[in-house]
């Protein structure tokens, strides 16, 4: 019986080159499966003591979220070689318990059986070259790929190495101790320390969940797991569903259970890279009218629920299994690639209303995963699909258009299909993270892109909803380290550029929080004071005037207007024009209300200076600063701290005018209470339009 396995893991893994550079080699994917998790697989129901070393918060982390054996993990910090950590590892098993030794980097053979035997065993190499070398009952340093010592090791108990030292390498330590071992042969197990040996495996997709197999000119798909299967019933469906409708952009399908379909004649999208410009042109029509065609051939009504699981649930969900997990994701700001990028844990709410604000009027039948994966291109020319999703959040076949849209665009600008055959590089560094990403070749066909789906979607919505699609990606690339942190990394990077576009909606909030603000500033003190001295000028039989010049014009205007449609006298002077003759309109007893949002206009203090001169004139500033020239100036004033215009300078006049607007009609309407001013003195000066006519109609 043997219950329990120590895996040496604390190397640095240099000889793995780029794979170990953020991670430790036990998280080196091997056959889409991190080295350690072969043996998880395995031995799902043993106790493990794995020791760490390099990366060894990394290996904690990743262990914490996805291990789902029995495990201990030891440091072997501060020591060196094979020995290093191997001590405590040994004191977490139980005296007189047989176990078992084996370096990370070493995946057994599916065939392989733990012998049943009363003898310490040794793993033999019969299919790789290992540095020592065990034949004839002695260690001899000397590479052998015939007797090589293949870092795996049973022992009956722990007594055998209880004077193991604390660093060093075990196999010279095995020399000097002279044990003797019953050799066991590992064929077909293959040990990957070596970044040559890794270089050799088949580049596996994040995810393979099918099993393909070819037949002559038919492909036989298999689901190999739970989800694979789950999807295949999806995808059958959707095949199911498409019969009989005239559609030749998928492969004929020869039955269901399994699934045996058409074998096209042609590449994946991606595996042709060195189309010519129009030639592409012609696929990305193709592609974008099939799918257009597919789109018109079903609606149903619009699921909310299925539009925030698809876009927003499923994405969070994921993402709070990696947050503890990729570094820097709990930083508000992440440096990727040069770029300061926000984190969408600290704007979860502003990204929800982005998604949220394209939610479609209704759904229409979609593919759901028309990557350049999922495209195949009959006779190097006619687009295919194949592998359709098959549902949307929890509907069935249906969802929104736009999710089609954004995963060819994930193909074709983001470069999607290269990063999920791992083609990239990632460099986690101190402070920053630089990622790059092999091309597909068709980044030039993006303006393209957007020129043919003109009213489909917009390019913000494209941007959100790619920043959604790559963060989701996380955990569904659960068994490669580097995938997880590259798809969270490249998720910010188009959020930000999704943040960093605006839309009328944030727009709009964003400018109503300024002109709130301003408007919440005002002394309403002030504010009453003014509204009473036009209260008495107008009960005298005196009048209001505003003035103002530039953008203000029409403000002052739009006041007059309304003051006269309710029957009470007010005036616009025009700043400008008021020296040349139009100041004859102010009189004693009158209040005059200059507009100006920096208080310090040559041609404002001028006409403040002038009325001032004249007597029994109730003179006013509105202004939006508290330190302008006309502030110390004139004794009545209204100031509204107005933070920012709302323009990409802070200059065009904006919030400003839009402020003096409101607070004007404000006085406006506060005269009309004041002054008695009923319905029948309005309708009497406004007979005419809409409003005359609601009026007719009422009376």
């Amino acid at each position: 019986m043997l219950d329990y396995i120590i895996v040496q893991a604390g190397g640095k893994g240099s000889r793995m080159q780029v794979l170990t550079r953020n991670k430790p080699k036990a998280l080196v994917p091997v056959n889409n499966l991190p080295m350690i998790f072969h043996l998880f697989k395995k031995y799902p129901e043993k106790k493990y003591i794995i020791i760490g070393d390099y990366k060894i918060d990394v290996l904690e982390r990743y262990l914490r979220e996805f291990a789902t054996v029995d495990y201990k993990l030891v440091s072997g910090s501060g020591h060196t070689g094979t020995c290093a950590g191997l001590s405590e590892a040994l004191s977490y098993v139980p005296d007189g318990q047989r176990f078992m030794l084996i370096w990370c980097d070493l995946v057994l053979s599916d065939d392989y059986e733990i012998p049943e035997t009363d003898n310490n065993i040794i793993g033999i190499s019969k299919d790789f070259s290992c540095r020592w070398k065990y034949e004839n009952g002695e260690f001899v340093e000397e590479r052998s790929d015939e007797y090589g010592v293949a870092g795996h090791f049973i022992f009956k108990n722990k007594s055998y190495i209880d004077d193991l030292p604390t660093d060093g390498e075990f196999v010279r330590y095995l020399k000097g101790k002279g044990l003797k071992f019953e050799e066991q042969p590992l064929y077909r197990t293959k040990e990957y320390g070596l970044y040559s040996e890794w270089n050799k495996l088949p580049k596996m997709r994040c995810r393979p969940f099918n099993k393909i197999t070819i037949d002559n000119d038919k492909v036989i798909k298999e689901g190999i797991d739970e989800q694979g299967k789950k999807l295949a019933v999806r995808e059958c469906a959707w095949y199911q569903k498409m019969q009989g409708k005239n559609f030749d952009g998928i492969p004929a399908i020869y039955s269901y259970d399994p699934l045996v379909m058409e074998l096209v004649d042609g590449k994946n999208i991606y595996e042709y890279t060195y189309l010519p410009t129009e030639q592409k042109k012609y696929v990305l029509e193709k592609i974008i009218g099939r799918l257009k065609e597919i789109h018109q051939m079903e609606s149903a009504p619009y699921d909310e629920e299925s539009y925030r699981v698809a876009y927003l649930d499923k994405t969070y969900d994921r993402l709070k299994k990696v947050r503890n997990l990729v570094p820097f994701a709990n930083d508000p700001v992440v440096t990727i690639n040069g770029r300061e990028c926000r984190n969408i844990f600290y704007h979860q709410e502003e990204v929800e209303r982005l998604v949220m604000q394209y939610a479609p009027r209704e759904f229409v039948l979609i593919h759901g995963d028309c990557t350049f994966s999922n495209t195949v291109l009959r006779h190097d020319s006619d687009p295919v699909f194949i592998d359709p999703r098959g549902y949307f959040g929890n509907t069935e076949f249906y969802g929104d258009a736009a999710y089609d849209w954004i995963k060819l665009y994930y193909s074709l600008f983001s470069n999607y299909d290269q990063f999920n055959l791992k083609r990239f590089s990632l460099d986690i560094r101190d402070k920053d993270v630089t990622l790059d990403i092999g091309s597909n070749s068709w980044e030039n066909m993006e303006e393209y892109f957007f020129e043919l789906l003109e009213g489909e979607v917009t390019r913000r919505q494209v941007k959100i909803l790619l920043a959604i699609i790559w963060l989701s990606l996380t955990t569904y690339a659960w068994e490669d380290y580097d995938s997880i942190c590259g798809a969270f990394y490249n998720g910010l990077y188009y959020l930000e550029e999704a943040l960093g576009m605006e839309s009328a909606y944030s727009y709009f909030s964003r400018n109503m929080n300024f002109i709130n603000s301003a408007l919440q500033g005002i002394s309403m003190s002030e504010m009453d004071r003014l509204i009473l001295d036009c209260e008495k000028a107008l009960k005298s039989g005196h009048k209001v005037i505003a003035s103002g010049l530039g953008k203000n014009v029409p403000i002052c205007e739009k006041f007059e207007g309304t003051m006269v449609s309710l029957g009470l006298d007010a005036r616009f002077l025009h700043t400008n024009s008021a020296v040349h003759g139009e100041m004859g309109l102010v009189h004693p007893g009158d209040v005059l209300i200059i507009l100006t949002k920096s208080g310090s206009t040559t041609e404002s203090v001028y006409l403040a200076e002038l009325i001032k001169k004249r007597e029994g004139v109730k003179l006013w500033l509105m202004s939006c600063n508290e330190n302008g020239t006309l502030v110390k100036y004139v004794d009545n004033k209204l100031i509204i701290p107005l933070e920012h215009e709302g323009d990409p300078w802070n200059i065009i006049p904006n919030n400003s005018t839009t402020c003096f607007l409101i607070v004007l009609q404000m006085i406006a309407m506060q005269l009309a209470r004041r002054m008695d001013v009923s319905l029948d003195r309005f309708k009497e000066n406004h007979p005419g339009g809409a409003i005359g006519e609601i009026l007719s109609v009422e009376n």
